[in-house]
């Protein structure tokens, strides 16, 4: 799309002068006395975005306008998406370091208020034998047989519960209560 001097002065409510002034000082060659002067989409656009605002040049629309300011848009969008992104990664990794803490609530609702000592140290990644059972002897709350203490009874930091074994028989197995399982 083309256009002269005077449409574009008419389209933007400005004297064909200041059209001209832009013209001299962009493209000194373009215009030459008893010759039209034909301006393409791009040169409009440049001129306007020199001329001083008015409510007229702001409000004409050029193509080359409308393509600019999708590209905007498109940039903008394309930012929120990244910043979208990158949240759904952080809630994707909190998710992660909190799965042991979600796993062991599942457990502790399933194991009516206990759950094994072994199932509590795998869910905290700790190691049954070399972690937990010495700390639990060290601090007295299991006696040599793996079985709960007076003392860890009576502070209710263990209990004891029967459980099958592989035998077919019935023998108490020390377990953690759900109120003391964070402690």
């Amino acid at each position: 799309m083309e256009m002269t001097i005077s449409q574009i002065s008419e389209i933007l409510e400005v004297t064909t002068e200041a059209i001209k002034k832009h013209i001299r000082e962009l493209w000194p060659n373009k215009m030459k006395d008893g010759v039209l002067t034909m301006l393409s989409e791009y040169e409009i656009t440049e001129i306007k975005k020199r001329m001083k605002p008015t409510t007229a040049v702001v409000a004409a629309q050029t193509a080359l306008d409308i393509e600019e300011m999708t590209i905007k848009v498109i940039t903008y969008h394309k930012a929120e998406a990244e910043k979208y992104k990158a949240q759904l990664e952080n809630e994707k990794w909190l998710r992660a370091i909190e799965a042991p803490m979600v796993e062991s609530f599942h457990e502790l609702q399933r194991s009516e208020k206990t759950m094994k000592i072994t199932d509590a140290a795998k869910h905290f990644g700790l190691h049954v034998k070399t972690q937990v059972y010495p700390y639990l002897r060290a601090m007295k709350y299991l006696n040599q047989d793996d079985t709960p203490s007076q003392s860890a009874l009576d502070a209710g930091y263990l209990a004891i519960r029967q459980a099958r074994c592989h035998d077919g028989e019935f023998r108490p197995q020390a377990v953690v209560l759900a109120s003391q399982l964070e402690t």
